[in-house]
């Protein structure tokens, strides 16, 4: 656990992202992280045989780990547009969407984690963005149906929209006032703050967490690249830290850490058992994805300490 001023965080890991282009067994390479107990939270898109996924969901109950479903690797693969073009498509999209909502719910899931479709042409963007948070307000409601004494909560995750990803949402302004709107009926939504994406929107850290206040309910911390010149690290690349051409460094990592902490992150009520801030890395070829994962977990121990200090220094 990590421990900054006053307030008490888990560090989570992202399974999803560290072992993709990796050969692995999902089930044992699972378990690897639910037999730390410095990991309290595992995030991942698991998709399984029936047998499979009972075995996983029982070891994510006997591990005490938080569990966050992933669905934005099934949205890229399958091109789930929860805002495309035709109400056809938009219909479908939902429905995939309220499927895998389904399987997150039967790993015991504390929080879905989706994201938006691609970004679309501007004329077209207010209703697009509504469209979206229609189909983020079905899953609110269906994350209460499927489990009403302890229902999911659903968290948006916004990323650049003109550099890699291209996403609809978007900067933190606009990911903020549709998720605001959608809090007033639903009280279990929120949005994940993910470092990286902030970097890569060209956002203020300080600026951005203010902006997103009692809606942040997750947290990532994750390295990107902005120089071209350097494509093994470039855009939404999760990058290890350190890596030749990565844009976020270690005081980075602090600020982002002591702007969460002074906007009430740590504080406020959320799904998870503790509130949560996770590594997510992604591996090249030639290195071993724990390693990987050990490399970012203290990274963020070290800006963890360094934030303490600093927050109980300014007390």
């Amino acid at each position: 656990m990590l421990r900054i001023g006053k307030a008490v965080f888990g560090a989570g890991v992202v399974h999803g992202a560290v072992y993709i282009g990796h050969e692995h067994d999902p089930v044992a390479t699972t378990e690897r992280f639910l037999l730390d107990p410095q990991v309290q939270a595992v995030e991942g898109g698991w998709d399984l045989p029936a047998e499979a996924a009972e075995d996983l969901r029982r070891r994510f109950l006997w591990s005490g780990c938080d569990v966050v479903y992933t669905v934005g690797g099934f949205m890229r693969r399958q091109q789930i547009d929860p805002s495309a073009s035709t109400a056809e498509a938009r219909r479908d999209a939902r429905e995939k969407l309220m499927r895998l909502a389904e399987t997150a719910n039967g790993y015991g899931a504390a929080m879905l984690l989706l994201c938006t479709g691609p970004d679309t042409a501007p004329e077209r963007r207010a209703d697009a963005i509504g469209h979206f948070g229609e189909t983020v307000e079905a899953l609110c409601e269906q994350a209460r149906r499927l489990r009403p004494e302890r229902p999911m909560w659903i968290t948006v995750e916004h990323f650049d929209r003109e550099l890699d990803q291209k996403r609809l949402l978007g900067p933190t302004a606009e990911t903020v006032a549709l998720l605001a709107d959608i809090r007033k009926r639903h009280d279990n939504v929120g949005m994940t703050l993910d470092l990286s994406h902030l970097v890569q929107l060209g956002e203020d850290i300080e600026v951005a967490v203010a902006a997103a206040g009692d809606l942040a309910i997750h947290a990532h911390i994750a390295s990107c690249g902005l120089d071209r010149a350097v494509p093994e690290t470039f855009g939404d690349s999760h990058c290890r830290f350190g890596a030749e051409g990565g844009a976020v460094s270690l005081d980075d990592v602090v600020r982002f850490l002591r702007a969460l902490v002074r906007h009430g992150y740590g504080e406020r009520r959320v799904a998870t058992c503790l509130p949560i801030i996770s590594v997510e890395m992604k591996t090249p070829q030639g290195e071993t994805p724990e390693l990987a994962l050990a490399s970012g977990l203290r990274i963020l121990e070290r800006a963890a300490l360094v934030a303490d200090i600093a927050e109980r220094t300014a007390a």
